[in-house]
């Protein structure tokens, strides 16, 4: 469902049809597990918000809070079936990325208004819900970060296809290295599969520089970019293009998010409003290594 009215949102709208349409086309042209959407109710009258209601689909999802890396069952499988594990994530989204506007219609995810092509429409809709979200309040960091993306634009970029947007671990469910449902669809849109893979790369990323900030092992081995683009390719038959940009633009999507996270926790009286702007990114030095190169040595 999406947020109720008084709730301070993460994201300026929640598109309930659209992610409707979109797990009803992944189901009815793929064997992606995702669940059949039964209803779709845009009438507020009757929950206070929109909502849509779908087949339940068994398993277990990897925990954000607190996340997998810390413990429980995905540190608790064997090496091998954490391997199988990152095979069947990555085959996920090559499966995903056989939808492409010239063999689904898709049309219902492009939005034309944010640019030309699709690399066009995800710089364009970034930049607005970094508008939205920051308020009257300027980040540097993520500035810097848009300047960044702009200065070293791929100039090779893979064809079209349908982007799972939140394209992570934690969005799935799971029997053992098993999945058996992909969920969370609100950030569905158009775009080169890049953007699903390097954000699927970075928020692992993420969540091992905390276990390691924490002085926890983690999960050092699990979920590597260089592992991760190998398995795309070997199961794709297509090269992985500008890797390092889309996980610039991962972190990007993250920090904005992260604005608004952190808006959120403040006003909830969760935890104070930082110091400085930039500290809202809970990865600020992971960012600031991508900006000045460092961040890729030795991954």
């Amino acid at each position: 469902m999406a947020p109720l009215p008084h709730v301070i949102p993460v994201f300026e709208s929640y598109d309930i049809e659209l992610q409707a349409k979109a797990m009803n086309v992944v189901h009815a042209n793929t064997d992606v597990p995702v669940p059949e959407v039964t209803h779709v109710e845009l009438d507020p009258a009757v929950l206070d918000t929109p909502f849509l209601v779908m087949k339940r689909l068994p398993g277990g999802a990897p925990t954000d809070m607190p996340p997998y890396v810390f413990g429980g069952w995905v540190i608790d499988l064997s090496d091998e079936e954490r391997e199988l594990m990152q095979r069947n994530a990555v085959q996920t989204l090559v499966d995903l990325h056989e939808l492409r506007p010239d063999n689904t219609d898709l049309a219902f995810l492009a939005r034309p208004d944010k640019g030309e092509s699709a690399l066009d429409q995800h710089l364009g809709h970034e930049r607005g819900y970094y508008e939205w979200a920051r308020g009257d309040i300027h980040y540097p960091l993520i500035e810097r970060t848009f300047e960044w993306l702009e200065a070293n634009r791929p100039t090779l970029v893979n064809p079209t296809v349908l982007n799972w947007g939140d394209a992570r671990i934690g969005n799935m469910l799971w029997q053992g290295p098993t999945p058996t449902a992909v969920l969370d669809w609100e950030m569905a849109c158009l775009g080169p599969a890049e953007v699903d893979l390097a954000w699927m790369i970075f928020l692992h990323a993420f969540f091992q520089n905390m276990a390691v900030t924490y002085g926890m092992p983690g999960l050092p081995n699990f979920m590597r970019r260089a592992d991760m683009a190998a398995l795309y390719t070997e199961m794709s038959g297509r090269s992985v293009e500008a890797l390092e940009w889309f996980e610039v633009f991962a972190a990007l999507r993250f920090a904005t998010v992260s604005v608004r996270t952190t808006t959120r926790g403040v006003a909830y009286g969760q935890m104070e409003a930082p110091a400085e702007p930039d500290d809202v990114i809970m990865f600020r030095g992971l960012l600031e290594q991508m900006l000045d190169g460092t961040y890729w040595d030795g991954r």
